[in-house]
């Protein structure tokens, strides 16, 4: 099973990085907010807390489909406890962490903020967070998952383009083996 997680802190570019890699490498792509959002579509919006546990329901649907495929690109913001699973689920996988200026991130996260974003979202639910995020940001650090790491710098317009570049070329430097 050959996985390619996208990581890094909201505003910093993981959704594009990884519609990218997915649509270059002709791979699935399984996306942390998409999930996430269907589910409060059922399940109804409510506080941040209720949006940390739809989050992280959404995180164990993408940890259980990931494996069922052969290859996949999964993207998603990995905090907290989901971070220590996102590390255990997806042990040897290509990481690809996407990172920015943090007043990127700021200006990102202001700009989707009344654009149609979903209302689940903590940044919707609590304003204040799109301040606090920048300084966030800088402190987020890949998982470390051992097969690969490809840091995308998204300040720069050709990001998804050279991920997609370096993600081939440590796909194509991995060993073959018998499967």
């Amino acid at each position: 099973m050959t996985v390619i997680l996208v990581s890094g802190a909201p505003g910093t570019g993981k959704s594009t990085v990884a519609a990218a890699v997915g649509a270059a490498l002709d791979l699935p792509l399984l996306s942390l907010d998409p999930v996430k959002e269907a589910l409060a579509d059922v399940l109804g919006t409510g506080d941040e807390a209720w949006s940390d546990r739809l989050g992280d329901a959404a995180a164990e649907l993408l940890f259980r489909l990931a494996p069922t495929f052969p290859a996949v690109v999964v993207e998603g913001w990995w905090r907290g406890a989901r971070r220590e699973r996102a590390i255990e689920v997806f042990a040897g996988a290509v990481e690809v962490f996407c990172r920015c200026d943090p007043e990127l991130v700021a200006r990102r996260m202001r700009a989707r903020h009344g654009a149609g974003r979903h209302p689940i979202h903590r940044d919707m639910i609590n304003p204040a967070l799109i301040d606090a995020m920048p300084s966030s940001s800088a402190r987020v650090t890949p998982l470390a998952l051992g097969a690969g790491l490809v840091v995308a710098d998204t300040d720069r317009p050709d990001a998804a383009q050279l991920a997609v570049e370096q993600v081939r070329a440590v796909l194509a430097a991995r060993p073959v083996t018998g499967r």
